[in-house]
């Protein structure tokens, strides 16, 4: 996979008090500390509606607004297969994962890895279980694979790694039972959506500089085409009548493709970079179509 540009990870510090369902896993991209920013610009009744989230990550938007009903897709196949089994088998994942917390060495995550990358017929309680181990004990929590569809991230410094937290996994769980689970691009919504959806939209950011490139943590990169796709789908999903916020890096090439949408500054930090000196505070967009808002 060609290098990834730094992705924004906002600082804890922002980060309200919860004690309901919380992401279960480390994703690049994540929303968790901003989340209290995005929600204060959503519709007041946002829990309300049908709640649709076609880039699901880590998930957090989604454990964040707990909605009543939602619909939740991403294109990256073992991340819909993990969240289904938290969803329908999470004693069975809790006892796997724990077996592994118990074992725990390079080796193993070598062993699992490898694992991962060959038994992709495996049934999917493993595969979940492989993938959160992953996702906990790899360097920088990390979720990248190669063009091969390989997942490539080598093994983090940890003496203790939590591998596995089971009242965690427990609530998601139970949050997860008012979710449907899609394997799907984004281009899904266009067949499905409804007036009146709320649709939070958090793809791969363009690069906020010419000498990044353009890239994903799965395999197949996310360009500026997928980019200028992904803007005329938001179209087509405002003049049907959804409400829609999405986020993105705040540069020239965002502003262009949502020109005459409302454009909402949100504070964030990059926590997820190879270069500790790269990371910091920033500011992205949020992108909504206030006029469809009530």
């Amino acid at each position: 996979m060609r290098a990834v540009p730094a992705v924004l990870e906002p600082s804890a510090a922002s980060v309200e008090p919860r004690v309901g369902a919380q992401p279960f896993l480390k994703w690049a991209g994540g929303k968790w500390a901003v989340a209290p920013q995005i929600m204060a610009r959503l519709p007041k009744d946002s829990r309300t509606r049908v709640y649709r989230e076609p880039f699901l990550g880590g998930g957090a938007m989604f454990f964040y607004l707990e909605p009543e009903r939602a619909i939740l897709s991403d294109a990256v196949v073992d991340l819909i297969v993990t969240y289904r089994m938290v969803q329908t088998r999470v004693e069975p994942l809790i006892r796997k994962l724990e077996k592994l917390k118990e074992t725990h060495s390079v080796d193993q995550f070598y062993d699992i890895r490898k694992r991962f990358n060959e038994e992709r017929k495996a049934p999917e309680v493993d595969r979940a279980a492989w993938l959160i181990y992953l996702n906990k004990t790899c360097y920088n929590g990390l979720f990248r694979t190669n063009r091969s569809g390989e997942f490539n991230v080598p093994a983090g410094r940890f003496k203790n790694p939590g591998v596995v937290d089971p009242e965690r996994l427990r609530l998601a769980s139970a949050m997860l039972s008012r979710a449907e689970l899609v394997c799907a691009p984004f281009t899904h919504l266009v067949e499905v959506a409804s007036p009146g959806d709320l649709i939070y939209l958090d793809p791969p950011y363009i690069p906020t500089s010419r000498t990044s490139s353009f890239s994903s943590y799965s395999e197949g990169a996310f360009t500026l085409d997928d980019h200028e796709r992904l803007a005329e789908v938001y179209r087509e999903l405002d003049a049907r009548g959804c409400l829609l916020a999405l986020s993105n890096s705040d540069t020239p090439d965002v502003r262009r493709l949502y020109k005459g949408f409302d454009f909402s500054p949100i504070i964030a930090s990059r926590a997820i970079s190879a270069k500790a000196e790269t990371r910091g505070d920033v500011s992205e967009l949020l992108i909504r179509n206030v006029k469809r808002y009530p």
